[in-house]
């Protein structure tokens, strides 16, 4: 890619990585602290309304050593943000239509970094380099996946398929499919879904798959979270007044909480206390390592 003119990148309509700073705007002031940079993405602002807003400015993403950069256009008025990789807990990647976004979590880091879905094959290609630094490698699995739950769908099969990486492979999964709803009341049939969640135990993290938006089915999106297993704290199923639901604690007080269904309870409880096990005897096992 050649050496980017004067330009306005606000104006720019897609998103693309970076491998050098040549190939970010010009208008976007890199830090110095980030020269010779591992790897990168640029995300275009959003669609601009009417009046020419936009609900969130040019960023770029920037991977260095065990640090992630996040740089907005000098209009937001934003300092750049810095995390040592260390300190993320969890990664969370959703994209409901034309709407997607990334949010870093952990010990006094949750940072959301929006975009237009039109970039996701460039976000896709980044965060593939950001797992190889944020996730553990993973040993030899000569383990036969353990499934719980139903099998898979298609929609819940096809996000799985996009989001392992080369030679990653499942140690155990649940899954709770969408479910739909039908009344008849008042002579009036009505129909809605419930929400569907898939969690997956790989050898290098473990990975929560959900098309649960704001407590509703999306029918056309999907949310995917994961942690390295070093960061899995407690896995456990609990019971309350409103329900069934299976915790993960992870550092920074962040805890996944997914609702579980009273027919999938027993095996929820299976899978947390496989995960729990798997979880320990891998911390073990790179303690030893070391």
């Amino acid at each position: 890619m050649q050496a980017w003119g004067p330009s306005d990148s606000r104006d720019y309509i897609v998103a693309f990585e970076l491998h050098s700073p040549d190939e970010c705007p010009r208008d976007i002031h890199l830090p110095s602290a980030v020269a010779g940079f591992d790897t990168g993405l640029f995300l275009p602002r959003d669609d601009p309304d009417w009046f020419g807003r936009s609900s969130f400015p040019p960023r770029v993403l920037l991977l260095k050593g065990s640090v992630l950069y996040i740089v907005s256009h000098p209009s937001a008025g934003k300092a750049p943000a810095e995390y040592a990789i260390e300190q993320i807990s969890s990664l969370e990647s959703g994209h409901m239509l034309l709407k997607g976004w990334l949010r870093f979590t952990g010990s006094g880091i949750d940072h959301t970094v929006r975009y237009n879905t039109r970039g996701f094959r460039s976000v896709v290609g980044f965060m593939q380099r950001f797992r190889k630094k944020f996730l553990d490698d993973a040993g030899p699995n000569s383990v036969p996946e353990v499934c719980f739950g139903a099998g898979l769908d298609i929609k819940f099969g096809n996000a799985l398929t996009r989001e392992v990486d080369l030679g990653e492979k499942a140690t155990a999964q649940f899954f709770q499919p969408p479910k739909e709803l039908k009344s008849n009341r008042w002579l009036i049939r009505r129909r809605r879904w419930l929400p569907g969640d898939l969690l997956v135990l790989t050898g290098r993290r473990l990975m929560w798959i959900t098309d649960r938006d704001r407590g509703s089915c999306a029918r056309y999106g999907s949310i995917v979270s994961y942690t390295p297993l070093r960061m899995v704290r407690t896995v456990e199923l609990a019971s309350g007044p409103t329900g069934n639901t299976l915790r993960v604690e992870l550092p920074g007080d962040y805890c996944w909480r997914i609702p579980i269904a009273s027919s999938s309870r027993q095996q929820a409880d299976d899978f947390a206390a496989y995960t729990a096990n798997f979880v320990m005897a891998s911390i073990r096992n790179s303690e030893n390592l070391t």
